[in-house]
């Protein structure tokens, strides 16, 4: 349940609270591990997850320039792979505003493994349409599925153009080391806001896994537009080394497309009513995920709303910060929302092994103004705990 920045934009983390859930190796590299049974505190056994998730949301019809590198480390004989979850396997989605749309829903476009081969999938409802999985009205378009298993220990450039839209305007373009790989223009999405969210999220399975991802960069609106449309540089450990397309790297030409019953959903709940802020850009994007508290410290208890068939995977509205803090000069005092128990009971289950490993010294020097803060300690005290040079 921590709250950080990366680059600016904050983002909640969503695991085990294990010392190995989420890891910084490094001042542009985030690690996520998870092994069969992590998961956090509002999934149930059937799932594995170590996630950040954004905790703005990006109003549907916003072109969308994402870019980050992405590897998978060996957990197989050999230095391979391996990969039996059965269900699904994501590590990076574009997740819908579930309290807008009032469902728990599966992801509008993701980037995910099938045992050890990338592949690309997209989802979309006709405009009014119920898109939560059961009414059996999302189209899933599956876009791109590597011929090749990935490889181990290598960086892979991945760079992403969207415009979520069911109405008009909507498209997915994805590049995998400087090679098209998706060209889609069409309904994507289910009319509602999104936000980044990645890391690991599968179906529980009984192999640990580790992926790593660096430089990552969100850009929205007329600055998605004006980027460059392939990575600058390549960052592949192994040049010789890319992930190969199918016979039409630039696009697809007749992509799969199946009723959507089976695949992840996430729960919803009642949003909580909003309060007065002297920051309503922060209040707005966490009001619209069903974030604003209820008073200036305070967060009201949830509204029970999901589906019993959406429990295994709750929205990130549950997350339950105040992000008004976020930037402050000296030390914060919140009230976490939350049937925490005790005051002791509460800073306990909260004082996680990942933050008091990187928090236990000095913060160290920040770098090039992209900082992110981490909360720990009796009062909440901020502290440098991941840097990123602004690019």
């Amino acid at each position: 349940m921590t709250r950080f920045s990366i680059g600016g934009d904050v983002y909640g983390v969503q695991d085990a609270s294990t010392s190995y859930s989420l890891t910084n190796p490094d001042p542009q590299t985030l690690r996520f591990e998870v092994h069969q049974g992590d998961h956090a505190w509002y999934d149930d056994s059937s799932v594995d997850r170590s996630e950040v998730s954004g905790a703005g949301n990006i109003p549907g019809g916003t072109p969308i320039n994402l870019n980050y590198q992405f590897m998978v480390e060996a957990n197989g004989p050999n230095g391979s792979f391996t990969n039996t979850a059965d269900g699904w396997f994501i590590v990076g989605q574009m997740h819908n505003d579930d309290n807008a749309s009032g469902v728990g829903t599966s992801p509008p476009f993701a980037i995910q493994l099938v045992g050890d081969h990338l592949q690309v999938v997209a989802r979309y409802v006709q405009p009014g349409q119920d898109p939560s999985n059961g009414a059996g009205n999302v189209q899933m378009l599956t876009l791109w599925t590597d011929p090749n298993p990935i490889k181990t220990g290598v960086y892979n450039n991945i760079q992403i153009q969207a415009d979520v839209s069911n109405t008009g305007g909507g498209y997915l373009k994805v590049s995998i080391n400087g090679t098209q790989v998706v060209n889609y223009s069409g309904p994507l999405g289910y009319g509602q806001a999104t936000n980044w969210e990645y890391g690991v999220y599968r179906s529980t399975a009984p192999e640990t896994v580790a992926v790593d991802y660096r430089n990552m960069t969100l850009l929205t609106g007329s600055a998605a537009t004006s980027a460059p449309t392939q990575p600058t540089t390549s960052t592949t450990t192994d040049p010789t080394t890319t992930s190969t397309a199918t016979t039409a790297p630039t696009g697809i030409v007749a992509p799969t497309v199946t009723p959507d019953a089976t695949s992840p959903a996430t729960a919803v709940v009642s949003p909580v009513a909003a309060a007065t802020t002297t920051d309503p850009s922060v209040l707005g994007a966490m009001g619209a995920m069903g974030l604003a508290p209820t008073s200036a410290s305070g967060w009201s208890a949830p509204v029970t709303g999901a589906s019993a068939a959406s429990l295994p995977s709750m929205d990130f509205s549950r997350f339950g910060f105040d992000t008004g803090t976020l930037a402050g000069a000296a030390p914060q005092t919140t009230n976490w929302w939350g049937d925490q128990g005790t005051a002791a009971a509460s800073q306990q289950s909260n004082s996680y092994a990942l933050l008091n490993q990187y928090l236990a010294g000095s913060s160290g020097g920040a770098n090039g103004g992209m900082i992110a803060v981490a909360m720990s300690g009796p009062a909440w005290t901020q502290n440098s705990f991941l840097t990123k040079p602004q690019s």
